[in-house]
């Protein structure tokens, strides 16, 4: 990546926290919760503590999908809306 494409991300980042701080920690929230649920798939394979990577994956699903709706993006408001109802039958299975 160029010198200039990385200051424009880095801006670009930036200016997103600043005109919106909430929506920004919730979305690195959110990603962070995806990611841990990943890594507790990963670790404990073949046989992961499902109940606990669900949730992750439920706190993931609500928080990127609040700052979707916060963005007014349709697809990603949707998507995570999907996500959300696999998740939670997905979790009460495990019960």
């Amino acid at each position: 990546m160029s010198r200039v494409g990385r200051k424009t991300v880095l801006t670009w980042i930036v200016d997103d926290y600043k005109s919106h701080p909430v929506r920004f920690c919730t979305e690195v929230v959110g990603m962070i919760s995806n990611l841990m649920a990943s890594l507790i798939l990963m670790w404990y394979s073949p046989n992961p503590p499902m109940f606990l990577a669900y949730i992750f994956f439920l706190l993931a699903s609500v928080l990127l999908m609040g700052a979707a709706f916060s963005r007014k993006s349709f697809g990603f408001t949707a998507m995570y809306i999907t996500y959300l109802g696999i998740d939670l039958i997905g979790f009460i299975k495990t019960l």
